[in-house]
């Protein structure tokens, strides 16, 4: 026996005619004569009895209306439950940022995903273009925003913004009022970097080396926020995007002049491997939609 069986058992005892009962369902007679014949043999009992204008439920017939009504209206809620549930995000996700990014990022996708979707398993990790790259290709991560990615035939990108590289220095110094800066006017500046897999530092010694200019640089850190610290508090230079300082620019606690002709994109990526759940597709969404109010927020190109 069958659901469809049920069903046009169902239908016919209702209507007490089997014409009506086809009519109804849509199906020709005789298939659902059938369907009804096949469910009384596979009992081992009649469930109607024929009348001269229609058809009547045997007693049995009417014992198993009252069990299969129950049976299908639970098969009907739980269809409709787990319709429901496909459309609920539910399950792990993961998205990586650079910590510059990250800090204005991960705060308010947290409490999104705490209120609204309590469900998804979020994970939040800080992590430079260099390294994401290979975890989104292995399947490690959901999503990851990085830096000018290279082409990768594995992943796609979709771009978010542009944003200008600033030196960055105490807001009383001279050299950070002017309205931008050449490459070459870096020379002989005491500088603290981030390391070499940082895609701002790589620009700027790209270029430093494309205009002969030699980098004075005094320090090497890890952590983004150290630095700032030290840009607060100290007679020393930075090279950041605007993202990381826009903050302390706007309240006046550090200084900020762009370098002219330097700035990096950022992008969202994803792997093309990955199966698409609907964890991934909210996070995404959300992602998106909080890296474009950021982009307007401090005032940066978006793309």
């Amino acid at each position: 026996m069958d659901l469809r069986q049920f069903r046009y058992f169902i239908q016919a005892a209702r209507r007490e005619n089997f014409r009506k009962a086809s009519d109804d369902l849509r199906v020709a007679q005789s298939a659902l004569t059938r369907q009804i014949q096949h469910l009384e043999r596979e009992l081992g009992f009649l469930l109607f009895d024929r009348v001269r204008r229609g058809v009547r439920l045997t007693a049995a017939g009417q014992r198993l209306l009252e069990r299969s009504q129950h049976i299908l209206g639970e098969v009907d809620r739980l269809k409709e439950s787990l319709q429901i549930e496909a459309h609920v995000p539910s399950g792990p996700a993961s998205l990586a940022a650079p910590p510059s990014i990250g800090r204005l990022l991960f705060s308010k996708l947290a409490l999104t995903f705490l209120k609204s979707y309590p469900k998804v398993t979020l994970s939040l990790l800080e992590g430079w273009t260099s390294n994401v790259l290979g975890q989104l290709r292995r399947g490690e991560l959901s999503l990851a925003i990085v830096t000018d990615p290279p082409p990768d035939p594995l992943l796609e990108y979709t771009r978010l913004f542009t944003e200008s590289l600033y030196l960055v220095g105490r807001p009383d110094d001279p050299r950070l009022k002017k309205r931008s800066l050449d490459v070459d006017s870096l020379g002989g500046l005491p500088l603290v970097m981030i390391n070499k897999h940082n895609r701002p530092r790589q620009l700027i010694e790209n270029a430093a080396v494309r205009e002969g200019t030699k980098l004075d640089i005094r320090l090497e850190l890890e952590s983004p926020e150290t630095l700032r610290q030290l840009l607060l508090g100290g007679r020393i230079y930075g090279l950041l995007p605007y993202s990381s300082i826009f903050g302390d620019a706007q309240a006046r606690r550090l200084g900020a002049v762009p370098i002219r002709g330097q700035a990096m994109t950022r992008y969202l990526a994803k792997s093309r491997n990955e199966a698409n759940s609907v964890a991934r597709e909210t996070l995404e969404k959300c992602t998106m939609a909080e890296m474009r109010g950021l982009a307007k927020r401090i005032g940066i190109r978006e793309q």
